[in-house]
């Protein structure tokens, strides 16, 4: 029996993502930048990108009441959905937010206290930032305008070499995604827990909108949403706090339990409805690991250790912990991999009858090109050789790990702050002797490697998923991607630069610098204090790289071991500070679920906890809109 016919890409769902990208990356600006949030690509279920699903879900459904014909096919509408959702990812918090920040800066804020015009600038490739000052003026001060052409053409050299370097990486990522989508989507079956309410919400009929449990999740979470943002305009009124509150802190204040540190407590709805999607032992991992931290900084103020600065190490364990889950996936993934290799070239392979978006061997050969097209660009602009090929390879292989753990455990956040390159080479290799062109460079590179919230990779694997659960296409879908990309990359730069230009990064922005100043403080600092290779930092790199491996095998060996190697590696970061309770709640209530009633109560009740992500999202993205159209500050429901 023959398979099903593939749904084929139509031009009418690219077309209605290209033209919905330019005002979500608007918005998006508007929330991170110019607000005070909400932060909404901080989380991996974008915000911004499941309320416009929402909105064209039920005007799709009202035009096929009428006009069956003319209604979108769910295939359609998750094209649309993973175009914005891809967008929003390049506009993020962690992508081109901190590239706008970074190119301009150095040459603005020179000044001769700080020594910049010897130190730093003249390391600084004049075709990859800005240094005209006087078109700079308008962008941080305001009361400008982008479209004159002095300010357009000191910012189009250095955005079009960005966004050309952007392209490719973005392609490099799909090329990877492409390899290992047959594993993880048909041989281990990952369940992708972020794209559930996507898929529900372009059922046709909504069915989800007609079942109870789901406006019983739905109504109290819009509620909690709506009073909390009256509360701002009428303080009498009542509000639920639902976030950051620490009262542990306030317990502890003896020594040695005050290096426990910040531990809030939240509440959030649409967290506690996300993490109940995620696995029942990845979730207790998470929150166990979370307090193995906290553990570890307690235990080194006891001890005294913590005199050294920034023992305990956590930011390199967690290093060593990526690099240690990659090793594991991809040893686990060999056999695999053994068949990718033997279908790109041309040999009997188990893969050999797939029909693939991008066949194997162009897969491989456009990720070897991609990678040496990278290094070239990096040594262009005065990188050397080793330096420059560590770095990419670092940064690929953690993109992998950030894809495996949105697939397969699909956490709310997974930030990373602090283990990206930029920081774990010269903390590996020291800075003495270092050259100022290397150091600069990696500088610039930070604009893709401050966090790893928005990263655009676990969107494009998700979108293939989509695809696979629709019976799209995937060669359209990939087709869409690479657009949005492209698209996505400009729209993004024009947001920021247009807003800028109009309100003044260093005027009316809520936060519109200071990526600036973390990057060139450090490399300044880097320059005129170097400092030899920490080998203490080095051995907890490999501490946690041994302890994540370890777990991985006891993971393989024994079914039974309930230590998963993720739990240990995504709990280090800043974010679960704000989404351990909620893991913790969704553990015990999924677990209660599933040992007294069975996957056959889990699926009965999980409407209810789709209502709350959708509850707390579509109220808390009203409240932004209303905010920006009236000019007012507005409550944030997310304020990672």
């Amino acid at each position: 029996m023959s398979a099903p016919p593939k749904a084929r890409l139509t031009w009418r769902s690219i077309l209605l993502g290209l033209l919905l990208i330019p005002p979500n990356c608007y918005w998006i600006v508007q929330m991170e930048r110019v607000r005070k949030g909400p932060y909404v690509t901080s989380i991996s279920l974008f915000a911004n990108a499941l309320f416009v699903l929402v909105l064209l879900a039920l005007v799709n459904a009202a035009i096929a009441r009428r006009y069956p014909k003319r209604a979108l096919s769910p295939a359609e509408l998750l094209v649309t959905y993973s175009m914005v959702a891809l967008a929003s990812g390049l506009c993020g918090m962690d992508f081109v937010q901190v590239l706008m920040q970074i190119i301009g800066y150095a040459a603005f804020f020179a000044r001769p206290e700080n020594a910049w015009a010897d130190l730093i600038l003249p390391h600084l490739p004049k075709w990859l930032t800005v240094q005209d000052t006087e078109a700079l003026k308008g962008y941080y001060s305001g009361y400008s305008s982008l479209y004159q052409w002095s300010n357009l053409r000191a910012w189009m050299v250095p955005a079009l070499a960005w966004t050309g370097f952007a392209a490719v990486l973005l392609w490099i990522m799909l090329c990877m995604n492409v390899v290992f989508r047959q594993q993880w989507m048909a041989r281990e079956r990952l369940t992708f827990p972020i794209v559930v309410l996507p898929l529900e919400l372009v059922t046709p009929g909504l069915p989800l909108f007609r079942n109870r449990l789901m406006w019983a999740g739905f109504v109290p979470a819009f509620v909690i949403s709506l009073l909390n943002g009256l509360a701002l305009f009428y303080p009498s009124l009542p509000h639920l706090n639902v976030g950051q509150y620490d009262f542990l802190q306030r317990i502890l204040q003896s020594k040695p339990w005050y290096a426990v540190g910040w531990t809030p407590v939240t509440f959030y709805p649409f967290c506690i409805g996300l993490c109940f999607l995620l696995p029942v032992d990845l979730l207790f991992s998470c929150w166990f690991f979370y307090f193995y931290w906290k553990a570890q900084k307690v235990l080194s103020n006891a001890m005294a250790w913590d005199a050294t600065p920034r023992f305990p190490f956590i930011d390199q364990q967690v290093f060593g912990a990526l690099i240690g889950l990659a090793i594991a996936l991809i040893w686990t993934s060999r056999g695999y991999l053994r068949q990718v290799w033997l279908a790109a070239r041309g040999k009997p392979s188990e893969l050999s009858n797939l029909q693939e978006a991008v066949s194997y061997r162009a897969a491989i050969t456009s990720i070897g090109i991609g990678v040496v097209l990278l290094v070239l660009f990096c040594r262009l602009a005065g990188m050397s050789w080793g330096i420059a090929i560590g770095f990419m390879l670092l940064y690929l292989l953690i993109s992998f790990v950030v894809t495996r753990i949105r697939a397969e455990l699909g956490p709310p956040v997974h930030d990373f702050h602090g283990v990206s390159p930029d920081l774990m080479i010269p903390s590996a290799l020291g800075t003495v002797g270092a050259r100022p062109q290397d150091l600069s460079m990696i500088s610039l590179l930070y604009w893709f490697n401050r966090a790893y919230r928005s990263h655009p990779m676990p969107v494009q694997m998700e979108g293939l998923k989509m695809a696979q659960m629709t019976s799209l296409d995937s060669r359209g879908m990939v087709k869409a991607l690479v657009l949005a990309g492209i698209v996505g990359m400009v729209a993004s730069i024009w947001a920021f630069l247009h807003l800028g230009y109009s309100l003044g990064t260093a005027g009316k922005f809520w936060s519109g610098y200071s990526y600036g100043t973390q990057i060139f403080g450090r490399l300044q600092s880097q320059i005129t204090a170097p400092v030899p290779p920490q080998m203490m930092e080095r051995w907890a790199m490999l501490f946690g790289l041994v302890c994540c491996t370890g777990l991985s095998a006891m993971r393989v060996r024994y079914l039974w071991w309930p230590f998963h190697p993720i739990g240990y590696t995504i709990s280090g970061s800043w974010s679960m500070n704000l989404v351990w309770m909620p893991m913790l709640i969704a553990w015990v209530l999924k677990g209660s679920i599933l040992k007294w009633g069975g996957l056959r109560l889990y699926r009965t009740l999980l409407p209810f906890f789709l209502g709350l992500i959708l509850g707390d999202i579509m109220m808390g993205c009203l409240w932004s809109l209303i905010g920006i159209a009236l000019g007012v500050e507005t409550y944030s429901f997310w304020g990672a």
